[in-house]
């Protein structure tokens, strides 16, 4: 069985050496896009360890599973009052996606599930909603916003310094980079709105 067939099951992926697409022709990217490609889902061999890294980034207490939760409750909150502040926090839920897909295509090259969940003394530990940080107002969230880009900003640091793969590496820096573009974006969305309040 090769390393996309499962259970009968085949899973699709670009061909070797392809990265993945900018968005369709004709469609603009998102605002909150940067204007590069990811590249293709690949490894150099299966890792449960290497995956079991990656669940973390995936559907850990701070993976993009969670800012997928957190962003898109911030919008809602957001939607009346601050209403480019709602489209900020949809479109960085939507890139956040992205980079959940990925991980998922790269976990099971390395032979685990994507499930939410991650591996905590051996043991898998599922995603609960309490995961995500709610808050209390536009500053409040906002600042847990860019603590949340800080946070994944590291641990996708650390990971790539534990993981010997050339591929994985590569898909992490350029997840980073999106991270570190959203960084920006909601630190001047801070600046903006929450400048002079205690």
């Amino acid at each position: 069985m090769s390393g996309t067939e499962k259970e009968g099951m085949r899973f699709v992926f670009p061909p070797k050496g392809k990265q993945q697409p900018g968005p369709p022709v004709g469609k603009h990217r998102r605002f909150c896009e940067l204007d590069l490609p990811y590249p293709a889902a690949r490894v150099l061999a299966p890792n449960r360890y290497y995956a079991e890294l990656l669940l973390e980034d995936y559907a850990g207490p701070h993976s993009e599973l969670t800012a997928i939760h957190q962003y898109i409750y911030h919008d809602f909150t957001f939607h009346e009052e601050y209403p480019e502040l709602a489209e900020l926090e949809k479109c960085i839920a939507v890139v956040e996606m992205r980079h959940l897909e990925l991980l998922a295509e790269t976990i099971l090259l390395l032979g685990a599930e994507p499930r939410f969940w991650f591996v905590r003394d051996n043991r898998p530990v599922y995603w609960t909603a309490s995961f995500p940080y709610y808050g209390e107002d536009v500053c409040d969230r906002l600042a847990a916003d860019i603590a949340a880009e800080e946070g994944a900003i590291r641990q996708y640091r650390a990971h790539r310094k534990a993981i010997k793969d050339a591929y994985i590496d590569e898909l992490l820096h350029r997840i980073i980079l999106d991270e570190e573009h959203h960084l920006r974006l909601f630190s001047e969305a801070y600046h903006k709105h929450c400048r002079g309040r205690v």
